[in-house]
């Protein structure tokens, strides 16, 4: 047990783990059997469901090159981003691949990268053979930051952020922090916010977005690359088509990840809706962020001298510091019994095989170290709620989260 400082313990508003497990109330103190979680939207449009049926009938789901339907989708969300081409891919993880390979990397290559985003951004570093330069994360908006005289390392050739939780990473303060030659933008969970009034997504050399489970872009398991540099374009579609640049030749190690025709079906039936949505979904991220705000909970915002708009994905609710890993992964259990549908996101930095990996390459030292010690410190404090539920539901929720939470 952490033990408080006096002034802490008269000032608190948020309980202590121990006064929160004491509570005989809980499901998970007295057996009771568990509430149902509330529905949550997948982001798939079950109204296209005849469309994807007629794509199974015409007996071609998948066409080299890309099918008509899939071109269709690469060429609207060029326009709704903004940019001159686009590039429909199987996942938004595959897309991580591929665009960072189009940008000509080499092994030993540095990109700096959100400490703060989910596993498919380092994992796409990892295959490409390059280093990772794990960016620290702000304490209150939970994105990649560099705090005020943080030593930033030399020659990163890409920069590749994430605008995790729907919210917005400061892009001109990481370029000008890491003077990246390139910049990558993972926007697989903020399809739709805005930064300088222009989608994110906007000012990568390449940016990424995720069809996948609970995502605006509600594409199955697809996902989309935009771009400007046709060259780049290319490179990216030679290496998602087995390396091959025609029918016949692999010129470069490829592999299978073009989009297929009924997930494109299904992007499209997404972005007809996406604005509908949209609202939703800040809807139930106002209501549960104000509630919890309100009762003196913490949760992440954006930074304030940004110029944006988010969408949010998730909401992030950062716990004291005298609360523990242990103590949150029981709460968010605790949660989730209750009806509320809590989990929890470690910072990529803390991954089990990175510190072996880049110890073998002898790319991990003392500021690795240090960085892995307090991005632990933060993210063992932080859960999420997302907001793919109701208005009504959000409430229920943040209320609950309240009740054991709040003094």
């Amino acid at each position: 047990m952490i033990k408080l400082p006096e002034e802490v313990k008269e000032n608190r508003v948020i309980k202590l783990p121990n006064e929160v497990k004491e509570n005989k109330n809980l499901i998970i103190n007295n057996g009771k059997d568990p509430i149902e979680l509330p529905y949550e939207d997948t982001g798939i449009c079950t109204e296209a469901a005849d469309k994807v049926a007629d794509i199974v009938r015409s007996g071609k789901t998948s066409y080299w090159g890309g099918g008509p339907v899939a071109k269709k989708l690469e060429e609207r969300f060029a326009n709704l981003i903004n940019k001159q081409g686009a590039f429909f891919h199987n996942s938004g993880s595959a897309a991580l691949v591929t665009g960072l390979r189009a940008l000509n990397v080499n092994y030993g290559d540095k990109v700096a990268i959100s400490s703060s985003g989910f596993i498919s951004s380092l994992n796409a570093i990892y295959h490409s053979k390059t280093r990772p330069v794990f960016i620290p994360t702000d304490r209150k908006t939970l994105m990649s930051h560099y705090p005020e005289d943080y030593p930033v390392q030399d020659d990163i050739k890409v920069a590749l952020v994430t605008h995790f939780f729907g919210n917005v990473v400061d892009i001109d303060h990481v370029m000008e922090k890491t003077k990246a030659q390139y910049l990558i933008e993972d926007a697989a969970q903020a399809l739709g916010s805005k930064l300088d009034g222009k989608f994110v997504g906007f000012r990568g050399d390449v940016s990424t977005f995720a069809g996948s489970n609970r995502k605006l872009f509600g594409a199955g398991q697809g996902g989309m690359n935009v771009y400007d540099d046709p060259e780049v374009g290319r490179r990216m579609r030679t290496i998602g088509h087995h390396g091959k640049s025609d029918n016949v030749w692999s010129v470069t190690p490829g592999y299978n990840f073009r989009g297929g025709e009924m997930e494109a079906v299904l992007g499209h039936a997404s972005l007809d809706v996406m604005e509908e949505k949209m609202i939703l979904r800040n809807k139930s991220a106002s209501a549960f962020s104000t509630i919890l705000k309100n009762a003196g909970i913490e949760v992440a915002e954006p930074h304030k001298h940004l110029d944006c708009e988010v969408v949010w994905f998730d909401t992030a609710v950062i716990l004291p510091e005298y609360w523990t890993k242990e103590d949150r992964d029981w709460l968010v259990e605790a949660l989730n019994l209750e009806g509320v549908p809590a989990w929890v996101y470690p910072s990529l930095i803390e991954t089990p095989w990175v510190k072996t990996w880049m110890q073998e390459e002898n790319w991990w030292g003392e500021e690795e170290e240090e960085l892995l010690r307090t991005e632990k410190e933060l993210w063992d404090r932080v859960f999420v709620v997302g907001t793919q539920m109701s208005e009504e539901d959000s409430v229920r929720c943040a209320e609950k989260v309240c009740e054991l939470l709040a003094k």
